[in-house]
């Protein structure tokens, strides 16, 4: 058995090292500058991470004609598409744009993730995908968000859209709905999760909430936040930690939507 001889460690004042930057949730979203001089990186969005067998081509052609051929994937089911010389982005986002998906997208869609759900998945117990774009559909017109609120629907317990780090996090369930045992399709609601330097698990605030009510709840909740946030440099994440969940439920529940 060999060995390897010993080196002492370097060391580094705390001074020497840079201060991590400040966190961006809409960094994956957009034209953006690579390190490499004069090449972009786009960010596309996907709705809810679902893309037709033409869009996927379309992506294909728009990477390897104005890219570098290379197509990453983001932890928010979007795509990454680099490799871009400054002067052919704007023809990429206008191509971007003819296959129906977009570069930009609102404080409620740029965080919005949900797992394949039951149109996928014989573990999921609600169809994850439609609920989370009709969430989108209904709040977007009626909150206007002044930053991200990350809100993660998952189908069942395995947790592929990891409910518990979301701002808002859904987990589906059976709503009963008779004595009988009849059930609808729901999620019970959790708040205030995070992750890296703010991880965290979510807090229960409501059980058993239909799928059908799940858009006027998730409008409430970003409603109650912005009426009471302490300013408007409050994150949604903040605001929920400094209140108990039964504080945060009066607050929620004082709200009446348009």
């Amino acid at each position: 058995m060999s060995t390897i001889p010993g080196r002492r460690l370097d060391r580094v004042p705390a001074e020497a090292i840079a201060p991590r930057p400040a966190f961006d949730r809409c960094a994956h979203i957009g034209v953006r500058p690579q390190k490499q001089a004069g090449l972009s990186w786009i960010g596309v969005v996907l709705p809810v991470g679902k893309l037709t067998a033409a869009q996927m081509r379309g992506l294909a052609k728009i990477a390897a004609d104005l890219g570098d051929g290379d197509i990453r994937l983001t932890v928010w089911q979007n795509l990454l598409i680099s490799g871009v010389p400054e002067d052919k982005a704007a023809v990429a986002e206008a191509t971007i744009g003819s296959l129906g998906l977009a570069t930009k997208a609102s404080a409620i869609r740029a965080g919005l993730i949900a797992c394949t759900g039951n149109a996928g998945c014989r573990f999921a117990a609600s169809d994850t995908k439609r609920h989370a774009e009709e969430i989108a559909a209904w709040c977007e017109p009626r909150v206007a968000l002044d930053g991200p609120v990350n809100i993660h629907l998952t189908g069942c317990h395995h947790s592929c859209a990891q409910h518990y780090v979301g701002d808002i996090g859904l987990l589906a369930c059976k709503v009963a709905t008779s004595a009988e045992g009849d059930t609808v399709e729901g999620y019970h609601v959790l708040v205030g999760g995070g992750f890296g330097p703010d991880a965290m698990l979510a807090r229960d605030i409501y059980p058993d909430v239909k799928a059908a009510d799940a858009p006027a709840t998730v409008e409430r909740m970003l409603r109650g936040y912005l009426a009471n946030r302490s300013g408007p440099d409050e994150s949604f994440l903040a605001f929920t930690r400094r209140h108990e969940v039964g504080a945060l439920r009066a607050m929620f529940d004082a709200e009446v939507g348009e």
